[in-house]
C-alpha cells in the first residue's frame, strides 16, 4: 500500500513538472515562429462580435478592442438584440468615442427556438463581413496588441482550418469574481496546451478564433451549426469532418466577467462543466477520450486527493509531500502568471488559485447530478441529448 501511494505521489509531481516543461517549450517555439512570420498587408480582418448587455465590465472590454494597435485593417461587426436598448445605447456611445475605427452595428430579432443565439448572430454577421480573415470574439474578451501577429501564421498552413487562443480571467474585484478567475487561471495552460503534444486539438476555445474566409466558404460557413449550444465544439468538429486541423496558438487573451453573487457563480461554473458532458464526452473518439481523462480530468482530481490524504492520514512524510506538491503548484502558477498571463492574478491571490484547484473536483461532481440547464445572462436553456437545446425562458428586455 505504501509503495502504491509513493508511486502515485511521484506520478503527481512528475505530471506537474512535465507539463511545466511542455508549456515553456510551446511558448518558446511559438515565439520563434511568430518572429519568422512576415505580416501580409493584404490581410483584412472582420471581427464578428455577438454582444449581450448585462455585465458592468462589458464596455471596458469592447473599448479595449477598439483601441487595438495592429498593422492589419480591422472592421468590427457588432451583433446585438433589437430588444436590448442598453446594448444599443452603449454601442452607439463607443462608436462615437472611436470615430476612426470601422464598426458595423447590426440589430437582430431574437433567435428562433432551438437556434443558438450566438450562432444566429454569427451567421448574420458573416453576411456583412468584407475581410479575408474572419475572427470571432466574445464580448467579454480583450485581445492583446500582438494577437493577430501571433495567430495568423498558423492559418498559412494549408491543413489548418481554425486557429484559436488561450483565455485567462482578469476580474478579481469581489469574492465571486475572484473564484471564477481562479478556476480559469489555475487550470487553463495546464489543461489546454500539454495534450496537444499527444494528439491534434479536438476542440477550440470559442472566446477567440480566426478562420480564412476562403476556408470558411469551402465548409459552408456556420449555417449547419445553428442548433448546437456548445458552439465551439460544434465548429471544431465541423472543420475536422471537412479534413481540416485545429491550431492552438499562443495568443493569451483576457476575459472580464463580473460575478454578482453565489447564484451567478454556480450558474456559470455549472455551465462550464455541463458543456463537456454534452460535447466532448459524447462524441469524441476513444483516443481523444483517453487523452482527455489522462491529461485533463484525472490531474484535476489530484490536488483534492493530496489534500484529503494529508488530512485523514496525517504523517510527517505526508505533510512534507503536501508542501512539496503545493509548493510546486505555487511556483508554476506564479511563473505562468508572470510570463504568459500578464500578471492578471494579483500575487497575493496565487494561493487562492491553489485553494480552488483543491475544491474544483467538488464542483465537477456536483455538476454531474444537476439538471442540464444553463443560464446565460438571463436566457435559461435546457440541453437535449442530441447536443441541441430548448429555451425554457428568454430574458426580458433590459
Amino acid at each position: 500500500m505504501n509503495i502504491l501511494i509513493l508511486i502515485l505521489g511521484l506520478i503527481g509531481l512528475a505530471e506537474r513538472v512535465i507539463k511545466w516543461i511542455l508549456i515553456q517549450q510551446f511558448f518558446q517555439k511559438a515565439k520563434l515562429e511568430a518572429e519568422s512570420f512576415l505580416p501580409l498587408e493584404t490581410y483584412t480582418i472582420s471581427i464578428l462580435q455577438p454582444i449581450l448587455s448585462g455585465d458592468p465590465t462589458l464596455w471596458d472590454c469592447l473599448s479595449n478592442n477598439l483601441a487595438l494597435k495592429t498593422p492589419y485593417q480591422l472592421e468590427f461587426i457588432w451583433l446585438i438584440d433589437e430588444n436590448d436598448p442598453v446594448a444599443q445605447a452603449g454601442c452607439h456611445q463607443l462608436i462615437e468615442t472611436y470615430p476612426d475605427v470601422k464598426v458595423k452595428l447590426i440589430s437582430l430579432p431574437p433567435s428562433p427556438n432551438q437556434i443558438s443565439p450566438k450562432m444566429f448572430k454569427l451567421i448574420a454577421g458573416l453576411k456583412e463581413a468584407t475581410g479575408n480573415i474572419i475572427a470571432v470574439l466574445d464580448d467579454d474578451t480583450m485581445l492583446p496588441n500582438q494577437a493577430f501577429d501571433q495567430c495568423l501564421a498558423y492559418l498559412e498552413k494549408p491543413e489548418i482550418g481554425v486557429a484559436f487562443g488561450l483565455p485567462y480571467y482578469v476580474n478579481f474585484s469581489n469574492f465571486w469574481s475572484t473564484l471564477v478567475s481562479s478556476v480559469v487561471n489555475g487550470n487553463n495552460l495546464l489543461t489546454y496546451i500539454p495534450y496537444t503534444y499527444l494528439i491534434n486539438p479536438f476542440t477550440i476555445n470559442g472566446m477567440f478564433f480566426v478562420i480564412k474566409r476562403e476556408v470558411l466558404e469551402k465548409v459552408d460557413g456556420f449555417a449547419t451549426l445553428d442548433k448546437f449550444i456548445v458552439d465551439d465544439y460544434a465548429i471544431a468538429q465541423h472543420f475536422r469532418k471537412q479534413g481540416y486541423q485545429l491550431a492552438q496558438t499562443p495568443v493569451c487573451h483576457g476575459i472580464s466577467t463580473q460575478i454578482q453573487d453565489s447564484t451567478h457563480y454556480f450558474n456559470l461554473i455549472t455551465r462550464w462543466f455541463i458543456f463537456p458532458q454534452a460535447s466532448i464526452l459524447k462524441s469524441s473518439s476513444v483516443q481523444e477520450l483517453i487523452v482527455f481523462y489522462l491529461m485533463a480530468f484525472l490531474p484535476t482530481l489530484f490536488p483534492f486527493l493530496v489534500f484529503l490524504y494529508t488530512l485523514f492520514f496525517p504523517s510527517l512524510y505526508g505533510l512534507i509531500y503536501g508542501l512539496i506538491y503545493f509548493g510546486l503548484n505555487y511556483a508554476l502558477l506564479s511563473n505562468f502568471n508572470q510570463n504568459y498571463l500578464r500578471n492578471a492574478t494579483p500575487k497575493t491571490h496565487i494561493i487562492v488559485l491553489i485553494l480552488v484547484q483543491i475544491l474544483l473536483p467538488i464542483h465537477i461532481i456536483i455538476s454531474l447530478f444537476l439538471p442540464r440547464n444553463i443560464n446565460w445572462r438571463g436566457h435559461i436553456m435546457q440541453l437535449t441529448e442530441e447536443g441541441g437545446f430548448e429555451f425554457i425562458q428568454r430574458r426580458d428586455s433590459v
